[in-house]
């Protein structure tokens, strides 16, 4: 256990040095493509500041797609907006007619087309169950399989499901979502192999959080946030070095724990608590794979 506690306190101050001079992190997996939002039913564009609007949900949202369509219209494709979605307001004008002026040139039943703006709410394919959506064109995995790492994914029983463009762990249904594999592309200082894996191990220390009781308000108060984003990057690191994925602590990493420098600042022992978890967190999963190391090496 001491070479595996040195291991971990070499990433620790490697990490830490590394915090002093780490650029703005960068995330590691391609989101959703700048295509223009179209209209699922019509095939139509949208147009205008309706782009922007799209574009900003389905960022924020991490839709993969950028199909959208009313309620009405995804009904008429036999397909059911999910109970309890929000729509997306869209703006379109229509055509009315208008009765010209008194004082118009025009005959007094004449009468004109002037345009009025409606509002309209939408929704994204991923918003919409019971739609079969074209056949998406074949994308390079650009991620190649490590063995231990799978094999501690597989032997941990955590329910991991691969879609959108989002990496998060679900405590509601304790569960996590990854990005598919083919969406990892790596950064400038990490391959699509390495982000791929470091991200999968991130979120598998936050499945950890509630078999291990991390109870980190009593701590960190309304910091613990934050500080459990510094536990599961530690974690990640960690288990990196023990699973092979990285041979030395990332620059990603500290780029990562950057976004959390005021929890930092403010407490000069968080870090090393943190550190503390990560490691309860990173032994714990290996303790998984360990009995088959045991009986491949008998």
């Amino acid at each position: 256990m001491k070479a595996k506690r040195d291991t971990y306190q070499v990433i620790t101050d490697a990490i830490i040095a590394a915090l002093e001079s780490c650029g703005p992190y960068e995330r590691p997996w391609a989101g959703p493509a700048l295509t223009m939002p179209v209209n699922a039913v019509t095939g139509r564009r949208y147009r205008g500041s309706n782009v922007v609007m799209l574009w900003i949900t389905a960022q924020e949202a991490g839709y993969s797609e950028n199909r959208w369509a009313t309620f009405k219209q995804w009904a008429e494709k036999g397909a059911t907006v999910r109970k309890g979605e929000k729509g997306t307001p869209v703006i379109w004008f229509q055509m009315l007619d208008r009765k010209a002026d008194a004082g118009d040139e025009a005959a007094d039943d004449a009468t004109r087309k002037v345009p009025c703006a409606r509002l309209s709410w939408v929704f994204n394919v991923a918003q919409v169950d019971g739609y079969a959506a074209p056949a998406p064109m074949p994308t390079q995995n650009l991620v190649s399989p490590i063995e231990q790492a799978d094999a501690l994914l597989a032997a941990s029983g955590a329910t991991i499901t691969h879609e959108g463009a989002r990496a998060y762990y679900r405590p509601s249904t304790d569960s996590i979502v990854l990005p598919p594999r083919e969406a990892f592309t790596g950064t400038a200082t990490m391959t699509a192999t390495e982000a791929y894996y470091a991200t999968a191990l991130h979120e598998l220390v936050h499945w950890t959080g509630p078999r291990l009781e991390r109870d980190l308000a009593n701590r960190f108060g309304t910091e613990a946030y934050a500080a459990e984003e510094l536990v599961a990057e530690l974690g990640a690191a960690f288990l990196c070095a023990d699973l092979g994925v990285s041979t030395e602590p990332r620059e990603d990493h500290a780029a990562y724990l950057a976004c959390w420098a005021k929890l930092l600042r403010d407490d000069r022992k968080a870090f090393t608590t943190a550190a503390a978890k990560a490691a309860q967190a990173s032994d714990y999963l290996l303790a998984f794979i360990a009995p088959q190391e045991q009986a491949e090496a008998a």
